[in-house]
């Protein structure tokens, strides 16, 4: 990849947060016009469980970044990071980090005595944020367990 392609696609990466703002507010269209929502009825449980979900996911960002560090011998994570895809992933794992720390900062505000509403769908769109980012971070590193199971069978 060119730098041009590699700034560009850095860039798009900040706003993947806005996949979970627009899941959140297409949601809230639908239960507005077809009548349906999930209905949570313990918020503050399901913000618990939302806190505890985000720390747990930034210990498995720090496991993924230690794992990493062990992937240095290797040929072809070389080659990953002379064509740039290093750095693509690597903004991808800072915005999923300050996501899952926005994640947790709108968990604590369900607890306040202000804007819990507020805070609450901004959690749950968050949430859904992290799911997809975590997911594309987990897929990334799958990928590099089993290329660096190859090299060592090779």
């Amino acid at each position: 990849m060119t730098n041009t392609e590699i700034a560009s696609v850095k860039k798009l990466i900040w706003l993947t947060p806005l996949i979970g703002v627009a899941i959140g507010f297409a949601y809230l269209v639908i239960k507005h016009y077809a009548d349906w929502s999930v209905g949570f009825k313990e918020v503050r449980t399901l913000a618990t469980v939302v806190a505890g979900f985000s720390f747990t996911m930034m210990g498995f960002l720090a496991a993924i970044a230690a794992f990493l560090f062990s992937l240095q011998k290797y040929r072809f994570f070389k080659r990953w990071i002379q064509d740039g895809y290093s750095e693509i992933f690597f903004t991808l794992f800072k915005v999923s980090f300050v996501c899952l720390f926005v994640t947790f900062g709108c968990s604590l505000f369900v607890f306040t005595s202000q804007a819990v509403g507020f805070a609450f769908k901004l959690m749950m769109m968050s949430v859904i944020n992290n799911i997809l980012q975590l997911g594309v971070v987990t897929l990334v590193i799958m990928d590099k367990v089993a290329k660096a199971r190859e090299s060592e069978s090779s």
